[in-house]
């Protein structure tokens, strides 16, 4: 049973009624007692450094596992609270250090939103900006945690058949990573890619082979047809300085 004894900031400044959506990404084994236990206050970053983890060409990794290395520090879980019994559960990215982005549908009927970090969470204490689902299905918000790594964004419109990476949670399997290639575009922001997403994965980074980010992974269809958001239909500039 979830015994919540915090509370957040109600976004689009109202009280949500608690709904039954008819698909909670709820598999993950979610245990109330460790959130009670380390919900927590703000905290400092442990490294000096408060840069994008990837900076110049100078300093991008030479393969997919170092790049993968790099860039997890970056990824989070998400998980939105509905009641004492559901919740959903997603994966977000910093773009900032401590200003996050996540799928709109993650967070869309819960009450209290909190990520996870190395098996500690925090609270999403304020939404800056969001789409719904059935727009660009996208929230920025900023959390307790400020982090001392966020992620590039990608400056260059990807082409279609480039291979791209993308890093997120299925089934709560905290930052596995899948590989694929851009299949094309649809409904203008949309980006069609063939790398796997699947539940829990909603809301993580889609990356050039750069390790910038290009998308936002948004929902799995079939094997070899998955959509992510281009990472440009948003209005993440305001809300970052590099």
């Amino acid at each position: 049973m979830f015994l919540i004894c915090f509370s957040c900031k109600r976004r689009r400044g109202q009280d949500r009624e608690v709904v039954q959506p008819d698909s909670i990404e709820n598999t993950r084994n979610f245990n109330n007692e460790d959130v009670n236990n380390s919900i927590l206050k703000e905290s400092e970053p442990k490294e000096k450094t408060n840069q994008p983890v990837v900076t110049s060409s100078e300093n991008i990794p030479k393969n997919l596992s170092e790049l993968f290395k790099e860039l997890e520090k970056s990824v989070f879980i998400v998980f939105g609270i509905i009641n004492d019994k559901q919740f959903s559960q997603g994966s977000g990215f910093f773009i900032a250090p401590n200003i996050g982005i996540t799928n709109y549908h993650v967070l869309e009927y819960s009450k209290t939103d909190v990520i996870e970090i190395k098996g500690e969470f925090y609270e999403i204490i304020e939404i800056l900006d969001y789409s719904r689902k059935e727009d660009k299905d996208f929230i920025i918000f900023k959390t307790a945690y400020k982090s001392p790594n966020h992620l590039k964004i990608s400056s260059e419109f990807p082409k279609i058949g480039e291979e791209t990476f993308a890093i997120g949670s299925p089934h709560g399997l905290e930052n596995s990573l899948t590989k694929g290639t851009i299949s094309g575009y649809r409904d203008n922001h949309l980006i069609q890619i063939d790398a796997t997403i699947d539940q829990g994965s909603s809301g993580g980074p889609l990356f050039n082979m750069r390790g910038e980010v290009i998308g936002i992974t948004t929902s799995g269809i079939t094997s070899g047809l998955n959509f992510a958001v281009n990472i440009q239909a948003l209005p993440y500039k305001r809300y970052i300085k590099n």
